[in-house]
């Protein structure tokens, strides 16, 4: 990963947790996963995105799975994701949800990177 690609991911960390999340600006932890996120190094923040992307494998798998089926269905067509009202409406709840759900994966990721960062300390000190 180069400098800008890093700056980027930095930014993209960020925003998940601060768009995605309901009133995460006021909330202190939301400022020190950013502090968290502008201090890592690059293979920090490498290994941090690896294990996100697999906490968030499952719902990737199976938002490309419901694409590829919507393609059989629409045969040689461009699917451009037209719905019936409720079920866009059903689909709308779900990236939300989702979005949701990533930003909070994201935060209990990072916690776990501190915890055994001082569980490190603790055992070198034993």
């Amino acid at each position: 990963m180069d400098d800008e690609q890093f700056a980027i991911a930095k930014t993209f960390v960020v925003r998940i947790v601060m768009e995605k999340i309901p009133k995460a600006k006021r909330w202190s932890v939301s400022k020190e996963f950013k502090s968290w996120i502008d201090s890592i190094s690059k293979e920090q923040l490498q290994e941090y995105l690896d294990r996100l992307r697999l906490l968030t494998q499952k719902r990737s798998d199976e938002g490309a799975h419901a694409d590829q089926q919507a393609s059989k269905e629409t045969g040689k067509f461009i699917f451009f994701g037209a719905y019936p009202l409720a079920e866009s409406q059903k689909r709308e709840r779900l990236f939300q949800i989702g979005g949701e759900a990533t930003a909070y994966y994201a935060l209990a990721l990072w916690r776990s990177f501190q915890a055994k960062e001082l569980e490190s300390e603790l055992g070198e000190r034993v």
